[in-house]
């Protein structure tokens, strides 16, 4: 009879890590100067310029340049459930699909692609005004990278 008890415990433990859902609310961890971003494989080093996605399936993908972000999730289509960026100016994880961007060649981010995020409209057009950039919604910037547009016009080689 305890064997059937731990068996079916065991059995429920498994059911319950396998149907639990991604967790939409809290950013996830990254540890900089240890991981790596999953499209260039460098290390991530500068909170500022860091993003990540969440998958249905829960896996986490991280990035140290936003360009990368954008560009990966067209070479690697993934259901995502949420995107997490990091706000320019106070680098705290701000939704994906609640930011601003501002793309500019004077921002010169990690690995070229000169987008950053903003949490508010305004910040973004005035960091677009001090450094020449334009505005982009997160939509906008996911048109741009499934045109193929994000890497040719921000990215230095």
């Amino acid at each position: 009879m305890r064997q059937k008890v731990i068996w079916l415990a065991w059995l429920l433990f498994i059911t319950a890590a396998c149907s639990s859902k991604p967790d939409l609310e809290t950013p996830p961890e990254i540890r900089y100067g240890e991981d790596t971003c999953d499209r260039c494989l460098m290390i991530i080093n500068e909170a500022r310029y860091t993003a990540s996605y969440v998958t249905g399936t829960g896996d986490v993908r991280q990035f140290d340049d936003i360009g990368e972000m954008f560009a990966y999730v067209q070479e690697v289509p993934e259901n995502v459930i949420i995107f997490w960026v990091h706000d320019y100016d106070t680098e705290k994880w701000i939704k994906g699909r609640e930011a601003h961007f501002v793309a500019a060649d004077g921002l010169r981010t990690p690995m070229g692609f000169d987008i950053v995020a903003v949490s508010t409209q305004a910040r973004a057009e005035s960091l677009a005004a001090e450094t020449g950039g334009t505005v982009h919604t997160f939509e906008s910037l996911m048109a741009l990278a499934a045109a193929g547009e994000i890497e040719l016009a921000h990215n230095h080689e």
